[in-house]
């Protein structure tokens, strides 16, 4: 799996696609994963921030076990949070997504200064220190990268 700034890289390159759509794929568009990509990583690192490292508490999860084993998050089995569902923008303005981009870098440093007992709280996987936040978010953005991938080889075949 790559690195979290690298598959930010691969989140931009993905821009050009936004528009791509297979609902037997995905009931999202490419835009829709992207947008989504950058909210998880905004709203996740800006948790990070505001946590108390003090409070931390680790809790065996086998859900959280599992899917950091496997590097795979099972699809369409959980439905994202509202708070990073972007189903309600109708048009992915490149511009938004810009500025989202530029924040999540911001974000990243950040993260690297952060306190390693620094956590946020998954509604399943309970509580994530910051290492294993950081491996959170390459498994989630790993998630994602692969259903575009998907969905723009679809869209590139069909227009053969």
């Amino acid at each position: 799996m790559e690195s979290l700034e690298r598959q930010i890289h691969q989140l931009e390159e993905n821009i050009a696609h936004a528009h791509v759509s297979n609902s037997q794929i995905s009931e999202g568009t490419v835009g829709w994963h992207i947008e989504h990509s950058l909210l998880v990583m905004i709203t996740v690192i800006s948790a990070l921030k505001k946590s108390d490292p003090n409070s931390y508490r680790w809790v065996f999860n086998w859900k959280r076990v599992w899917i950091f084993f496997t590097q795979k998050i099972p699809r369409g089995r959980v439905k994202a949070p509202k708070y990073v569902d972007p189903l309600q923008v109708t048009d992915l303005l490149e511009s938004d997504v810009q500025e989202k981009m530029t924040k999540v870098h911001q974000l990243l440093e950040e993260m690297k200064t952060l306190p390693s007992k620094s956590y946020f709280r998954h509604f399943i996987f309970g509580d994530l220190a910051l290492k294993d936040t950081h491996y959170f978010l390459r498994v989630h953005t790993h998630h994602h990268l692969k259903i575009m991938a998907e969905l723009i080889h679809d869209n590139a075949k069909a227009g053969q």
